[in-house]
């Protein structure tokens, strides 16, 4: 269906705040004129969700949890840096933390089924190629860039309707 992306990062932040620790601080930058996308409003929900349940978990001493989306044109050169990607123009989510980051050898294989960085027991490692999986099944595409010590972050673009 057509989507105002911004509605439903609004109710994730609203959500968020109800109910991950006080000690992370929930921000939001999103801009007030979003394209349209066309997605599943429930597995969308569900993927940035996810993200922002995995950011929590990164920060288990607390930090900065921001949500963040504007409209962006991606050209070729930029297309051709991502697996998936096509020149055009997107609705970018972004999703960045403050927490622990992941460290570079691991970043390869954070989209494997079953891969997990968490202990045994605590997560299924099913959550992030579920997210690869919904946002290709968009038509779009996902980023990540982290540093240890200093947060991670998701990009998530949707190609506008």
């Amino acid at each position: 269906v057509s989507l105002q992306v911004q509605h439903l990062l609004f109710e994730i932040v609203q959500l968020a705040r109800q109910s991950f620790s006080p000690s992370i601080v929930i921000c939001e930058e999103i801009s007030t004129n979003l394209w349209i996308v066309s997605a599943d409003e429930a597995q969308l929900h569900q993927v940035l969700m996810n993200l922002c349940v995995n950011a929590q978990f990164a920060m288990p001493d607390g930090g900065t949890l921001t949500l963040s989306a504007a409209n962006v044109v991606v050209d070729e050169s930029m297309a051709k840096k991502h697996l998936d990607a096509k020149a055009g123009a997107y609705v970018v989510v972004s999703v960045r933390d403050t927490g622990t980051g992941i460290p570079c050898p691991l970043l390869d294989r954070i989209f494997e089924p079953f891969f997990t960085t968490r202990d045994l027991g605590q997560a299924a490692g099913l959550g992030l190629s579920i997210v690869m999986g919904v946002i290709k099944s968009h038509g779009g595409f996902i980023t990540v860039s982290s540093c240890e010590g200093q947060g991670t972050q998701f990009d998530v673009y949707l190609p506008k309707k």
